[in-house]
């Protein structure tokens, strides 16, 4: 388990460092509130996703349910963020500098919600499977 948790604090600081990039000359206090934020909200979804992929499940061990939910809810939150945040804060930098418009944003708005659809059903289905392995070790 201390692999893991070295491994979640390892991707999350390098999370932290390739957002605070992409976010590049932002007033430092924005640039935390929009990381902060986005994080949040990918963790939203990510609980979401874990939750929808719970249903049907039964855990005969209620201690080992939550420390499966915690790990993968972390774990995915972090993963799903790489996917997700760098790309949007990137675009969210173009506008602040004027390089692309608000109404350009059409298009990323778009392709993040085909990115978060798509991630939505594979993980919901690869949770439900690996659940379902555990369950029946």
């Amino acid at each position: 388990m201390i692999i893991v948790v070295i491994a979640i604090i390892i991707l999350f600081l390098v999370l932290l460092a390739w957002t605070w990039q992409s976010l590049g000359n932002m007033d430092n206090s924005k640039k935390i509130k929009f990381i902060v934020g986005g994080i949040i909200i990918v963790y939203i979804i990510t609980f979401i996703i874990y939750t929808i992929s719970k249903i049907g499940l039964t855990y005969n061990n209620q201690e080992a349910m939550k420390v499966i939910r915690t790990v993968f809810v972390i774990l995915f939150t972090i993963v799903n963020s790489y996917i997700i945040l760098p790309y949007i804060f990137r675009k969210i930098e173009q506008i602040n500098n004027d390089e692309i418009k608000k109404e350009g944003m059409q298009k990323t708005i778009i392709i993040v919600l085909i990115i978060i659809v798509l991630l939505v059903i594979f993980e919901t289905n690869y949770f439900a499977e690996v659940q379902h392995r555990i369950i029946n070790k």
